[in-house]
């Protein structure tokens, strides 16, 4: 059956922003003398912040707060990771212009907050209606909920629904969701698990090919 709803995440999907997390969180780990470890982090992909930062101060033992750690890195964002700034993944907009053609409902489901959501599809005028954020459900990716709830709002079942992932988190969460899976690569970041990924591309002129062949 072809899929009708298409969710995308947000960071690293459409906006090209998780390079500037990802060296953000280099400069982090070098103070905190925290050896970079890839694989752990690309687990810390599509989490939340403090998830991230509670994990790695019970590992390392470190005398700073998880909470006073998210809010450093927030400052650091603001700095090195406006929205505006970072400007979208190459191609990005003419997936979604070639999904509404072929009639597909899209929507968003990313960690991000809410407003950081809002600004990034007003400043980039994106035409997107419908988005869901982590602080929208208990528990974000890699928990379902949150592809459930993003389903839900461009209307339709879980089953019929595409999604765009470029972190392992996030595949787990859509395909517990019942969702099929477009795992989008980034040889500048951690290499992520596929396992859960129906179809890989390393841009986003492959993932319009795929769709045009559905």
């Amino acid at each position: 059956m072809k899929k009708r709803g298409l969710i995308f995440d947000m960071d690293g999907v459409i906006l090209d922003s998780e390079i500037r997390y990802f060296e953000v969180h280099q400069q982090m780990f070098k103070r905190l003398s925290i050896p970079l470890n890839p694989v752990q982090y690309a687990t810390f992909m599509g989490k939340t912040g403090d998830e991230m930062w509670e994990e790695l101060v019970a590992q390392h033992q470190l005398k700073e707060t998880a909470s006073a750690l998210l809010e450093e890195e927030h400052r650091l964002f603001q700095i090195h990771a406006k929205p505006e700034e970072c400007g979208l993944k190459e191609g990005v907009k003419q997936v979604i212009e070639q999904a509404a053609s072929l009639g597909y409902d899209i929507g968003i489901a990313s960690s991000s907050s809410l407003q950081k959501i809002e600004r990034v599809i007003r400043h980039y005028e994106l035409p997107i209606m419908h988005y869901v954020s982590g602080e929208e459900v208990v528990r974000s990716k890699p928990d379902p909920a949150i592809f459930r709830l993003a389903a839900e709002r461009i209307g339709h079942t879980p089953e019929n629904c595409l999604v765009i992932e470029d972190a392992a988190n996030g595949m787990i969460g859509a395909k517990a969701a019942g969702m099929e899976v477009i795992a989008l690569l980034d040889d500048r970041m951690p290499t992520q698990r596929l396992e859960q990924a129906d179809h890989v591309a390393r841009s986003h002129a492959e993932i319009k090919e795929i769709l045009r062949k559905r």
